[in-house]
């Protein structure tokens, strides 16, 4: 008897153990992860623009008639362009591009006169239809020569100016401002170029008068 009570015991301590075993397991869940969201990048390249206008060089300083009249705006020089639109900080961007006023001719197409621009402009949107610009730029004057004479009045009677044969090239610095209207992709623009802007004697104007479209990217 006391063997058959002693297998018993042995029997249900057993049964316990393994049931304690079970009970003492903690059961894993799988660890929930947020998905990782992939940062936006911000645009290096926000637009490409092209510019299509017309330049007036030099305003009210270059005489074009008889009488003593002087230029204040150019009809026969397109000028085309390309640039770019680069976000930067505080609502301002990066505005490089480049310009060039096309090959105009003078006196009887015996100069070939080119004008390259090499442009940086800030600009900033005060209104959703607005952009102010300002910065600078680099002007690459080309004057190509033909050669030859011409007779012109002197006042008393006529002489005789010489062409030049040569091509010459100049550099000069300017500071610029913009006042550019938008709407949807296009934009109207009104841009200045200041030569010698600290040397009153020496300092000019000129201008150009653009249509753009801006290509977003």
């Amino acid at each position: 008897m006391w063997t058959i009570l002693g297998c018993f015991c042995l029997t249900a301590s057993a049964q316990d153990l393994s049931t304690y075993g079970r009970r003492t397991k903690r059961a894993t869940s799988p660890r929930k992860t947020q998905p990782v969201r992939p940062q936006e990048e911000k645009k290096q390249i926000e637009s490409i623009l092209f510019n299509l206008g017309t330049h007036t060089e030099f305003y009210d300083n270059i005489q074009n008639d008889s009488s003593g009249g002087t230029r204040k705006f150019d009809a026969k020089a397109p000028t085309i362009g390309v640039g770019l639109s680069m976000p930067i900080k505080y609502g301002w961007r990066f505005l490089p591009e480049f310009n060039w006023v096309l090959p105009r001719s003078a006196g009887d197409s015996k100069i070939i006169k080119n004008l390259f621009m090499f442009r940086a402009d800030f600009g900033y949107d005060p209104l959703d239809w607005l952009r102010l610009r300002v910065g600078t730029g680099i002007m690459w004057a080309n004057q190509h020569g033909r050669g030859g004479t011409v007779e012109m009045n002197n006042g008393n009677s006529t002489s005789t100016f010489y062409y030049p044969e040569e091509n010459r090239s100049s550099l000069n610095n300017t500071f610029d401002l913009g006042l550019e209207a938008k709407y949807q992709e296009w934009a109207l623009r009104l841009q200045t170029y200041t030569y010698a802007l600290f040397k009153e004697e020496r300092r000019q104007l000129s201008y150009t008068l653009f249509i753009s479209y801006y290509w977003d990217q």
